[in-house]
Order: C-alpha cells, then structure tokens, then sequence
C-alpha cells in the first residue's frame, strides 16, 4: 500500500446551488483507520463516492489500493454467506475465518444472506470487505442496524484491521478503532493524528484561536469604520462652510483626498472581513416540550413481560417511571424494546405477564423508529395554520438544516434531514412525555451534542430507545435492560 492523493479535487452536483468541495487537496495513508465525520449534507458518501470512480469532479485522486465500498448494493438474497464471501476470490477457509473473527458461528456459511438479521447482514458484508486484504474498504455508516453489543464487536474487529475509512456518527463507536479522524467543515477538510476525542480538543482549540482572531478582526474594522466616517463628515463640512472661490478649490482638494482615505479604509475592511474565519458553530436548541416537574408515578411494572404467541419476549422486569425522569430501555435487537413502547403507547396490543400500572399521559411527542413514513404523511398546511411551521424549521436549521434545504420537498430530504424534522415535530409542541424510538440514528455529532444538551438543560419526561452508548449515559440516569427470554 501507500498513500492517497488527492489534489485539487473540485465537486457540485447538477442543480446545486454551491460546491461541495472545491480545490480539495489532501493526502492520508492507506494504512490508517480513518473515521469520517461531518455534518448531515456535508458530502461524506459524496466523497466515498469520489474516490472510488462513482462520481467525477475536477481534480486528480490517485489511490495505489482497490476500494470496495460498504454496504454493498444489489446483493442477491437467495446467495449463500459462503457464496456471498468466495465471490471475492477468496477460498472457503479464508472466508470462514474472517467470518468467526466478526463473531458469526463457522455454520452460518450455508445460510442465505436474506434469512439474515439487518445487523447479521451488516458483519458478514464487513468480513466480505476485508476478506481481500489487498482492498481499502470504503465503510459507510455501518451501525444503523446494530445494537449496543453489536457495535461493540464490531468496533473491536475493525480495531484489529487497517487501512480503510470509515463514516460513522457514532463517537464511542469510532473510539473504538480510529487512529485518525477526517472532519469536513464547510470550508476545509481537516485530518487529526488519534481519536474523536483527540479531533474535539483540537477543533476546540483551533475554534478559540480563531475566536480571538475574529474579535481582533472586528475591533479593528470598527475602528477603521469610525475613522472614515470622521474624515468623510469634516470634509464635507468644510466643502458647506467654504464660501470664496480659493477656498472652495482647496476644500475640493482635501475633498478629493478624503475620498482616496476612505477608499483605503474600505479596502483595509475588506481585507480584515475576508480574513474573518468561518466558524462552523452550533446553537442550543429551543423547545416548547414541557420541563418534567413534580415526581408523580406514571408507570409501575412488577414481573411484567410481553407475550407472543405465548412466549414472554423478555424476562420478567421491574420499573417504577416518574414525571421528570429519564429512562432508556436498553437491551439487544429482537428483545422486544420497540414491542414495548408501542404497547406503553397503546400502539399494538400484546397479551403480557405480571403487573403493569401505567398512566402515561396522552400528550406525547413520539419519534417513530420509521421516521420517514412520519414525514412522509406529516399535513405541512396543517402545521402552517396552529403556527408551528416556524418553530419546526428554526428547529431544523438549529440542527444543520440550511435554509435552501428546508425549501426543498421533503421527499428530496436526506435520511439525516428527515430525521431532524422528525425531531423537531417532538419539540415544537408543549408535550408532556417525549418517547424517542432511536433518536440519534442518521443524526450528525453536532446534532447528538445538540440533542444531549437540551435534555441535560430541561429534563423532559423521557422514554428512549438508542444504541449510542454515550448519548444514553450523557441524557439518561435511569436505564432498564431487557434480557430476551430463553426458551
């Protein structure tokens, strides 16, 4: 291997009103473990892309690697995972090593991919990319399907390999194995040797630097503002006060020359306005979601659990829910956490096991783990009349949205601007229990940090379901964890 060049790298897509890179230059070792970060819209995949010959800018990008690109697209169902992974070149023994290195048992080999869960589906298209140890995987958002565990094991098997990129929103996730980090800002991307942690305090510096540039910038534009101003009204005062002929071409003179200062002052104010640095800086959100007051019980359950046909689909828990707490409900996919809220919701009816009190009130903001069939069906007018329309795109904008694309239909949004609204439907409304099915999936660090923040500061009634480990710890002090049941 080697290294990644890339010089002069130019991209806008047809329609777009700006670039998404222009004059990019930048090189990075094929050896590294890179994580990819950037706000929702900033171009990652677009960049993925570019590298690996889908889309073409202007420029020169040259790779001394083959790409190959995660998820991988039109994978056929009816294939064997073993079919799935010699289809690369490598042989049967090969394939069954990488597969227990991921922690997929040998025997899975002769399943088909479709009978596969998302996150079974999401190692064995991993262990596939890295099966060829010749290729540079191009990862793009790999935990959408994973749980807590499944990132975990992930991220420990991607410790162990090198020489790929990676986009991913989650920062535990990344800390796991990055040795680098690639962050797009609006107008550079900017390459930090270490973790995310290691990119945060480096950002953090660099922001402060150019904080006191910026304030030093203005202070002096001011100054020269005030300068101007002072030279322009003497002059003219003069030009009014002169009556004779002598004294009129004198005044047009120091007129004359007046003009000249204020040309170089605004000349050096331009200079010092260009000079000003383009921090890409985050807001606190605004809400109108009721702070949790008082400490009334809304729901007690004693050995409680959901029945299936049957079968309780976790074990018997324990929970006491109050007005003003903030609970995630935690535990592996398939152990019943979605079944739960929407039966707490009166969403779905299950059969259930055990004692359940629950009084919930019946003004909740709700975030759907189907997001977009919300925003698909949402009645804009209706949002319009009441005047929550604003609110919703002030929301929006807070997390990253630009302005242009609020304009856009919402059928064109992103997956990460369609959940911004999502959220921001939750928000607008003075509702008295949020319940967010995984709120932080799509959603960029900015938007989590964003998101932590306002739950830190109002502490809403909260129900959540998330997989990001440190968005749990960082907004929920209560966590409950279902344990699926064994036959």
């Amino acid at each position: 291997m080697g290294t990644i060049q890339i010089q002069h790298l130019s991209f806008q897509y047809p329609g777009a009103t700006h670039p998404l890179f222009t004059d990019l230059s930048t090189n990075f070792d094929s050896h590294w473990k890179l994580g990819l970060i950037g706000r929702n819209g900033r171009g990652k995949t677009t960049f993925l892309n570019l590298l690996r010959g889908q889309l073409t800018g202007t420029g020169t990008i040259t790779a001394p690697v083959t790409f190959n690109y995660f998820p991988a697209e039109n994978i056929d169902p009816t294939l064997t995972v073993m079919q799935l992974m010699t289809a690369t070149g490598a042989a049967d023994w090969q394939a069954t090593i990488e597969l227990t290195k991921i922690g997929l048992p040998p025997a899975w080999v002769t399943r088909q991919f479709g009978s596969l869960s998302g996150g079974e589906q999401t190692k064995v298209l991993l262990a596939r990319g890295f099966v060829d140890d010749t290729a540079f995987p191009l990862i793009d958002e790999p935990t959408n399907h994973l749980d807590l565990a499944g990132r975990t094991v992930v991220g420990q098997y991607l410790r162990h390999k090198r020489g790929f990129i990676c986009i991913s929103h989650d920062e535990h996730f990344l800390n796991l194995f990055v040795d680098h980090v690639m962050a797009i800002t609006p107008d550079r991307v900017h390459i930090v040797a270490g973790t995310v942690a290691a990119w945060r305090a480096d950002k953090a510096r660099q922001d402060q630097a150019a904080t006191a540039k910026n304030a030093q910038l203005i202070t002096d534009i001011h100054h020269l503002t005030r300068r101007a101003n002072t030279q322009r009204g003497w002059s003219e005062r003069r030009e009014r006060e002169t009556h004779d002929a002598g004294s009129r071409r004198s005044a047009a003179k120091l007129m004359r020359r007046a003009k000249v200062f204020e040309q170089r002052t605004a000349d050096r104010i331009a200079e010092r306005q260009g000079l000003l640095a383009d921090l890409e800086t985050t807001t606190p959100l605004t809400t109108n979601a009721t702070p949790g007051q008082g400490h009334r019980l809304l729901l007690s359950a004693r050995q409680f659990s959901l029945l299936r046909a049957a079968v309780p689909l976790f074990d018997p828990l324990e929970i006491d829910f109050h007005q003003g707490d903030q609970l995630a409900i935690l535990g592996p996919n398939g152990s019943g956490k979605t079944s739960l809220i929407a039966t707490l919701l009166g969403h779905t009816s299950l059969e259930h096991t055990g004692y359940l009190q629950n009084d919930l009130p019946a003004n909740v903001g709700y975030l759907a783990q189907d997001f977009h069939h919300v925003i698909r069906n949402v009645d804009w007018s209706e949002l319009k009349a009441n005047h929550q329309l604003t609110t919703v795109w002030n929301l929006m904008h807070q997390l990253g949205v630009s302005r242009s694309r609020l304009r856009a239909p919402a059928s064109e949004w992103s997956m990460g601007e369609a959940k911004k609204a999502a959220l921001a439907l939750t928000l607008c409304r003075p509702h008295d229990l949020l319940v967010w099915d995984e709120p932080t999936n799509y959603l960029d660090l900015p938007a989590r940090d964003q998101l932590a923040t306002l739950v830190q500061a109002v502490r809403p009634t909260l129900l959540m379901i998330d997989h990001d480990a440190q968005f749990v710890t960082t907004t929920c002090p209560h966590q409950l964890t279902l344990t699926p049941y064994q036959h």
